[in-house]
C-alpha cells in the first residue's frame, strides 16, 4: 500500500492535531498563552494591536477572546489561515484552572505537523497527561528511572500514548545512532505522546519487571494507557515497529507511522467537560453577539420638511425633480384622483397631474388620507419593526437549537465512551471464555484417561440452584445480617445503575463479586490465607461464584487520588475509623457503560473487624477518564 493511499483511509479528525494538558501551575497558564500566541503571530507577520479582538490580516483571521467560568479565567486564541497547502484552523483554548487545548485542522483533510506554538508552551509550561508529561524532545532513561516507567504504563488515567525503544550491550554502537534517530522519528508525536529511549540496563529490568510485556532491544513499542500485565489479551494492545522496518524506512516515514498513531488515537479521547464547557461559553457569547448585531437599530433618515413632497430622481419623462406644495386632505377613493388644481404660468401640467395620481396611489396603499411624516412612520411601523430587533420567538428558537445542539453532543460522547467500553469488555470475555474452554477440553481429557467416557463426553448438569440476581438492589438488600460483607453505602446510586442497566450485567457482576470476597474472607480467617483479594481472584478461586480478576483493581492512580480522592471516602462504623468514614480505592468494575459504567468499592478490614465494608454501588467516580 502506498503512501497516498495509506493517508486516505485516514478520517480528517485523525489527521488533525488534538492535545490536552494539565499545567501545575494554573494561574500562570491563561498570561503564558496569551503571550505565546502574540509571540508566534508575531513570526508569522501577523499583528494584533492592543485592545484589538479580531483583525483580518491579508490571508490571516485572528481572534483572541477573554471569558470566565465561575472563578476561573478563560481565553480563545483562534487563527485561521490560507496557504499554498490550504486552510487551517488553529484553537487554542486555556483555563487559570490548569488546562491547555490546542487543536490544528485542515480543511482539506490533510496530515497536521505539530505546530511550532504546541512546542513553546511545552518548553514553558510544565504540561503533563496524568503521569506523562508532554516534551518536545526525546528523553533517555536508565534504570534508576523503571519505577517511574512502570507507573507510567500503567497509569491508565493517562490519554496519551508512550513509545519506548529498547537497546542491548552486545550491539552499543547501534545507541547513539539510535539517540540520533529517535528526535527525527518522534517530531510529530509531541504534544500527544512521550518517547523513551532505554539504556541495556533499564530495557533488562523493565524486562525482569514487566515479562512480555517488556520492549525488545532495537524495537519501538507503543504502550497506550493502562497497561495490564497480569492479562494475556491486553498485550496485543500494544504494537512494536522491529528493527528492520526502522532501520529500512526513512526517518520522515518512521515519524508519519508515528504521527498517526498518536493521532488516530488522541482522534478517540472525549473531550473533557472543562473543555466543553469553554467552548459551549465561547459559543454562546458569539451567539450573543449576532443577535446584537442583527438587532442594533439602523441610521434613520432625516425627515423632510413637512410642507414639502420631494421628487428624488427624474420623472419617467426625463423631467427635473420637481417639488410640490402639500396637496389638500383627501379621502381614499378605488381610483387615483385625477382632477388637477388650475393650472400655473411655467409649470409642467402634465408632469403635475401625473405626480399628483402617484401620491394618491400611496395615500391608498399606505391606508391614510395625510401623507404627513407622523402618519407615513405610523403606517411603516405597521409593515416591519423599526428598529429590525428580533422577535423573542426567534431568540427562543436559537437557545432551544443550542441546548439540542449540545443535548446531542453530550449524547454522543456517551455512546461513543460506552461503545468503546463494549469492545473492551467483550475482549475481557472472549479471553475468560478461551480459558474456560482449555480448561473443559482438560478436564474432558483427563475424565477419559480415567475410562470416564460418560463423564467426558456427555452434556454438563444445569446448576438449578442459581438464579441471576435481578438488580443490585436484590443482591445488596439479600446480604445476610450475620455475612462477612457489609453495606454502608447509599442505595439512591444503586438504583442510578439498576435503572440504567436494564439487562442486569452490574447485578451479575456485583452478585459474583460479593460471592468471591465472602470466599476470600472465609480463607483468610479459617484457612490461613495470606495474600490480599488481587491474589486470591488470580490464583485462588474456584467454583461457580468467580470473578475474572481483570475487573479488579487494587488502587487509583496518584493522580485520581490527588484530585479527587475525598470522593473515595465513604461511611464505615466508628469502631472501624472513629471519622466514621474510610477512603476505599480497591474496587470492582461491575459492567462497563461509557460514563455510567458501574462500580463497587469496598475497604478490606478482615484482619482487624474480620469484616469487608461495601461503601460504595454506583456509577463511575471522577476521575481523568470520566466527564
Amino acid at each position: 500500500m502506498n503512501a497516498a493511499s495509506s493517508r486516505s483511509l485516514l478520517s480528517a479528525s485523525e489527521q488533525d492535531y488534538h492535545s490536552f494538558s494539565r499545567v501545575k501551575n494554573g494561574a500562570s497558564c491563561v498570561s503564558a498563552v496569551e503571550a505565546e500566541f502574540l509571540h508566534w503571530l508575531s513570526e508569522k507577520g501577523i499583528s494584533l494591536s492592543d485592545g484589538t479582538q479580531r483583525t483580518n490580516s491579508g490571508t490571516a483571521k485572528v481572534t483572541v477572546e477573554s471569558g470566565k467560568n465561575g472563578a476561573f479565567d478563560l481565553v480563545l486564541c483562534r487563527l485561521v489561515e490560507d496557504t499554498p497547502a490550504g486552510r487551517f484552523t488553529t484553537e487554542i483554548y486555556a483555563s487559570s484552572e490548569g488546562w491547555i487545548n490546542v487543536s490544528v485542522r485542515s480543511a482539506e483533510g490533510k496530515f497536521v505537523s505539530v505546530p511550532r506554538i504546541a512546542k513553546a508552551l511545552m518548553r514553558r509550561l510544565d504540561l503533563f497527561d496524568a503521569t506523562l508529561q508532554f516534551l518536545d524532545k526525546p528523553m533517555t532513561w536508565d534504570v534508576d528511572k523503571v519505577d517511574e516507567l512502570v507507573e507510567l504504563l500503567e497509569d491508565s488515567d493517562r490519554h496519551g500514548p508512550v513509545f519506548v525503544v529498547g537497546s542491548r550491550d552486545a550491539e552499543k554502537e547501534l545507541f547513539g545512532g539510535f539517540q540520533k534517530y529517535l528526535p527525527l522519528w518522534a517530531r510529530e508525536v509531541y504534544g500527544l505522546a512521550q518517547t523513551i529511549i532505554l539504556t541495556p540496563a533499564a530495557t533488562l529490568e523493565l524486562a525482569s519487571r514487566f515479562g512480555h510485556y517488556g520492549v525488545s532491544p532495537w524495537t519501538l513499542r507503543t504502550y497506550f494507557p493502562g497497561v495490564d500485565r497480569m492479562s494475556s489479551v491486553d498485550s496485543a494492545r500494544h504494537r512494536y515497529i522491529r528493527t528492520e522496518r526502522l532501520a529500512g524506512q526513512k526517518p520522515a516515514a518512521v515519524a508519519r507511522l508515528l504521527g498517526n498513531s498518536a493521532r488516530r488515537h488522541a482522534a478517540t479521547r472525549t473531550e473533557p467537560m472543562e473543555l466543553v464547557f469553554a467552548k459551549r461559553l465561547f459559543m454562546r457569547a458569539a451567539t450573543q453577539r449576532l443577535i446584537t448585531q442583527i438587532e442594533k437599530p439602523q441610521p434613520k433618515p432625516q425627515p423632510k420638511p413637512s410642507n414639502v413632497v420631494t421628487k428624488n430622481d427624474e420623472d419617467t419623462q426625463g423631467n427635473p425633480a420637481t417639488s410640490v406644495d402639500k396637496p389638500q386632505k383627501i379621502e381614499a377613493t378605488d381610483e387615483p384622483r385625477t382632477q388637477a388644481p388650475a393650472e400655473k404660468p411655467g409649470v409642467d401640467q402634465s408632469a403635475l397631474n401625473k405626480l399628483h395620481g402617484q401620491l394618491d396611489l400611496v395615500r391608498m396603499i399606505l391606508g391614510i388620507n395625510d401623507l404627513t411624516e407622523s402618519a407615513i412612520r405610523e403606517a411603516a411601523a405597521r409593515i416591519a419593526p423599526a428598529d429590525n430587533s428580533l422577535s423573542d420567538e426567534a431568540i427562543e428558537t436559537i437557545e432551544s437549537q443550542l441546548q439540542q445542539i449540545e443535548g446531542l453532543e453530550d449524547e454522543l460522547r456517551e455512546v461513543t465512551a460506552s461503545l468503546n467500553d463494549i469492545e473492551i469488555e467483550q475482549a475481557e470475555y472472549q479471553e475468560d471464555l478461551q480459558k474456560r474452554q482449555s480448561e473443559i477440553r482438560w478436564l474432558r481429557g483427563r475424565l477419559r484417561d480415567a475410562n470416564d467416557y460418560e463423564g467426558a463426553n456427555g452434556e454438563s448438569p444445569v446448576d438449578e440452584e442459581w438464579e441471576r440476581p435481578g438488580s443490585c438492589r436484590d443482591v445488596l438488600e439479600n446480604i445476610a445480617t450475620d455475612s462477612l460483607l457489609v453495606f454502608t453505602g447509599d442505595y439512591r446510586h444503586v438504583d442510578y445503575i439498576d435503572n440504567r442497566d436494564q439487562l442486569g450485567r452490574a447485578a451479575f457482576n456485583l452478585h459474583h463479586a460479593c460471592a468471591a470476597l465472602t470466599n476470600y474472607a472465609t480463607a483468610k480467617l479459617d484457612s490461613g490465607f495470606t495474600g490480599d483479594v488481587e491474589e486470591y481472584l488470580r490464583n485462588h478461586q474456584s467454583g461457580a461464584s468467580s470473578i475474572s480478576a481483570a475487573k479488579h483493581a487494587m488502587n487509583e492512580s496518584k493522580v485520581t487520588l490527588g484530585q479527587w480522592g475525598n470522593e473515595r471516602e465513604f461511611k464505615v462504623p466508628k469502631e472501624v475509623d472513629t471519622r466514621e468514614k474510610a477512603l476505599m480505592v480497591a474496587h470492582f468494575r461491575l459492567h462497563r457503560a461509557g460514563m455510567g459504567s458501574a462500580r463497587m468499592h469496598y475497604l478490606d478490614d478482615v484482619v482487624r473487624s474480620g469484616k469487608i465494608y461495601i461503601g460504595y454501588v454506583g456509577p463511575h467516580l471522577t476521575n481523568t477518564q470520566t466527564n
